[in-house]
């Protein structure tokens, strides 16, 4: 403690009590020895709170860290899930569609199929009638 804290002491004391204390007196040696433990004290609770403070710091690190990890993993199975989900219906789709076109090829062949039957019989009855028709020039020629 310094000289001006402890002549500020003795006259505080001298003032409010009546008592004049000396410097060499054992009451401001008790007084020193309890400003000691006071900064002692008050160093330790520093040192505990810093350390503290450290703690507290690398448990969030790690919360974080955690969390992060926790997270991508959550959203790597939502990806993939959704992946999945849009292969599923890509391929449901893509079914579908095939189903379509087939239908659609098949329905066309059936219409020309019948076209072509139809074609085919006039070509006949065309062929008939030429036939008929020269059957009757060489009779009328005859």
């Amino acid at each position: 403690m310094n000289n001006d804290k402890l002549d500020a002491l003795i006259k505080r004391i001298a003032s409010e009590h009546g008592i004049v204390l000396t410097k060499d007196d054992p009451v401001l040696m008790m007084h020193t020895l309890n400003e000691v433990l006071l900064e002692q004290n008050e160093n330790a609770h520093v040192e505990l709170l810093n350390k503290y403070e450290a703690i507290l710091q690398e448990s969030f690190n790690q919360w974080q860290t955690f969390a992060s990890k926790k997270a991508n993993v959550l959203i790597n199975a939502q990806q993939n899930h959704f992946s999945k989900n849009h292969d599923q219906v890509s391929d449901q789709c893509m079914q579908l569609i095939s189903e379509k076109i087939r239908i659609t090829i098949n329905h066309e062949i059936i219409e020309l199929t019948r076209i072509s039957r139809q074609a085919a019989i006039m070509n006949l009855l065309a062929a008939i009638l030429v036939l008929v028709s020269v059957v009757i020039v060489v009779f009328m020629l005859l």
